[in-house]
């Protein structure tokens, strides 16, 4: 599409139309849907958000092509926000692939080489649509296509300030997300003369598919706790073989999607 004057216009269409359709094979309700049986909630907010991220980004072309030389510049500055947040929003989802590889697909894809290399191609495609969308934008504002486009001293204040406080309020609501995540933990976090055949649960907030457990003896991480993990999509569960060592300190790291909690909890003497 190269570096003309239309090119941020073209790239943003590219990219709206991109997000849009990848967006809807990552809902959990539409028949195209590519992951079968596997409808964790974070999947479905992430094809949700795509989706309306792709529509948000075919109003902002319209607006560009019909919009006067300061709406352009807003949409421009706008766009490198959000083409930023597009790129980062394909990290976890590269990382799921490459974690699980093509074992998402493998109910409608029999060979799971391909089926990887479909499910990060896609990722891929819609980071390299938003890089360009986001260069290419940066460079109009320089003034190198159209000298009316160059952004102005306080125009640029503005947007590095209207930055900080987006990138800003997206790192404290994760990390929020991250703290606030777990509804209950049984033993409680700190629990002390827990019985040894306790029943460990973990509950947690919303629904994910991809999670895991580990169970260790804090003061002798390498001693092995033998047992049996059942798992739903809304938390887990562990039953120690035998029950725990007495007096032992017990920690319990669990995972759900991307988010990670330990607690910890001592079992009784006798």
């Amino acid at each position: 599409m190269g570096i003309g004057r239309h090119a941020p216009e073209n790239w943003m269409r590219v990219t709206g139309w991109s997000l849009f359709a990848i967006g809807t094979l990552f809902i959990p309700y539409v028949p195209w849907y590519i992951l079968g049986g596997i409808r964790e909630e974070e999947i479905g907010r992430w094809g949700f958000f795509a989706v309306i991220g792709g529509l948000v980004v075919g109003v902002c072309t319209r607006m560009y092509r019909l919009g006067s030389l300061p709406v352009k510049r807003g949409l421009l500055l706008l766009g490198i926000v959000g083409m930023a947040f597009v790129v980062l929003g394909q990290v976890p989802a590269l990382f799921s692939w490459l974690m699980y590889g093509g074992s998402f697909v493998r109910h409608w894809m029999p060979w799971e080489r391909i089926g990887f290399g479909l499910g990060m191609l896609l990722h891929i495609w819609l980071a390299v649509t938003a890089l360009m969308t986001a260069v290419v934008s940066g460079y109009a504002l320089t003034g190198r296509m159209e000298p009316e486009l160059r952004l102005r001293a306080r125009e640029g204040a503005i947007y590095f300030a209207l930055l900080a406080a987006v990138i800003g309020g997206w790192w404290g609501w994760d990390r929020y997300q991250s703290s606030h995540w777990i509804a209950q933990t049984v033993p409680a976090d700190g629990s002390l003369e827990v019985p040894r055949d306790s029943e460990v649960r973990v509950v947690w907030k919303g629904r994910h598919d991809s999670m895991g457990m580990r169970v260790r003896y804090a003061d002798s991480p390498d001693t092995p706790v033998p047992g049996e993990t059942a798992g739903s999509g809304g938390g887990m569960s562990y039953r120690p073989e035998g029950g725990f060592a007495p007096g032992a300190r017990v920690q319990i790291t669990v995972e759900a999607g991307r988010r990670t909690h330990t607690f910890t909890f001592t079992t009784a003497s006798e």
